[in-house]
């Protein structure tokens, strides 16, 4: 599939077409901000403003819990006549909402900087509920189901690619001018793939939507708990996610507080990261011909599992060689993984009732995201009465152990039967 910007052929093609093709070009600009406010970078912005592990546990939970709104805009879209417009109208509030985030150190004294950030998170958490679910909305019905697989992992790898960028500058930025400086120049290129990534999402076409016959509101919601197969992919995703949470988002937290790797080096290993998640996202693109999204799912859990594994051998090998080998596998099994979670939800779903569906399983989903990093931070905060190898890596194999017995014997069962 090649993707061509030049406006004499944008004019020849299809509103499709070219709504595939603006939606490479805005994930890319998406993508630089959206980094920005989430992994290593939104913990030492946190670590800056003064948060403790507890704080930072609370506040990588603040997305998941936001997805419970994700419901209430499922039934917001069956009234909607106009997808795309909504959606210009969410995604730019929750753009221009995540920037507000960087001044908080020029607004408030600092006893109020952790409290205001909470805020404005959970504001710009939960307008991405709805802005997600529209576009999850629109980007299915733009993308035949028959490309999904290739379209969704060249996209994701041409704006993973251009995203390593962004984060190796970013991160030599943050490393070089320590403090205040750092996070100051970050916020203004993160204005600056703001405005771009509005003015290309405004691009996008509006399919004509299709809703369900049926409008009753108790029967709508309820729709996706009656289909079995779905909710036993669901239980054990949920499962799986609150694990998860407890685990990989404090891999950065570890790193930076309890073994004091430089920012510069956690920023590489995030580029290598992302190079690998591109490696799994054109690798499932590429098999998802062959093989069916069960497949590619289940195969890409026990790298999740051995990137929390492979903690345990900072007792016996060079840190550096463990952390790149934990980012590798962390990479790669995301890459794979989220991918097929994405098309899973699309795949499963009725066209009418897509909606519906998606906020239900980010709603559930998105509850256990927000009590895995809960007690997750809770318990990081227990553990300081431990010995220091139990912080820095005894936590992390346990779960890994349990991550495996859960990706190899159960998940085969789980998504034994599908359509």
């Amino acid at each position: 599939m090649r993707f061509s910007f030049k406006p004499h052929v944008l004019k020849n093609k299809s509103p499709y077409r070219l709504g595939m093709e603006m939606a490479v070009v805005e994930g890319i600009w998406a993508m630089l901000l959206l980094t920005m406010l989430s992994g290593p970078f939104l913990t030492s912005y946190l670590l800056y403003l003064g948060a403790n592990s507890q704080q930072i546990g609370i506040v990588l939970a603040v997305p998941a819990i936001a997805n419970l709104l994700q419901i209430v805009s499922a039934m917001y879209m069956q009234k909607l006549k106009n997808r795309q417009r909504a959606f210009v109208l969410f995604a730019s509030a929750h753009r221009l909402i995540g920037l507000m985030t960087g001044l908080i150190p020029f607004i408030f004294p600092k006893e109020f900087w952790m409290p205001v950030f909470i805020i404005i998170f959970l504001l710009y958490s939960s307008i991405n509920a709805f802005a997600g679910v529209i576009w999850t909305s629109l980007i299915s019905d733009m993308v035949p189901g028959q490309l999904r697989g290739k379209y969704f992992g060249i996209r994701n790898v041409i704006t993973s690619a251009v995203n390593s960028i962004g984060l190796y500058i970013t991160g030599v930025i943050i490393d070089r001018y320590e403090g205040a400086l750092g996070f100051n120049i970050m916020f203004i290129l993160a204005a600056i793939t703001v405005v771009m990534n509005i003015i290309y999402f405004t691009r996008y076409p509006n399919p004509e939507f299709e809703k369900p016959s049926e409008m009753k509101a108790g029967t709508f919601v309820l729709r996706p708990f009656m289909d079995k197969v779905f909710i036993k992919g669901l239980l054990f995703l949920t499962i799986w996610t609150f694990i998860i949470t407890m685990t990989h988002p404090f891999f950065s937290y570890v790193m930076l507080e309890l073994l004091g790797v430089r920012f510069q080096t956690v920023s590489n290993l995030v580029i290598l990261q992302t190079v690998s998640s591109m490696l799994g996202f054109y690798i499932c693109g590429q098999l998802s011909r062959k093989y069916s999204e069960r497949t590619l799912l289940l195969s890409s859990l026990p790298f999740l599992a051995a990137a929390a594994l492979i903690w345990g051998l900072l007792a016996i090998l060079p840190q550096l060689l463990v952390l790149i080998l934990i980012f590798i596998c962390l990479g790669f099994g995301l890459g794979s993984y989220n991918q097929q979670i994405f098309i899973f939800m699309i795949g499963s779903s009725p066209k009418a009732e897509r909606p519906i569906y998606i906020a239900v399983f980010s709603a559930i989903t998105g509850l256990a995201g927000f009590l895995g990093p809960t007690i997750g931070g809770t318990i990081f905060e227990q553990l300081k009465a431990f010995p220091l190898w139990v912080q820095q890596y005894g936590f992390f194999l346990m779960l890994g152990t349990v991550l495996l017995l859960l990706g190899t014997v159960v998940a085969p069962f789980a998504f034994r039967k599908q359509r």
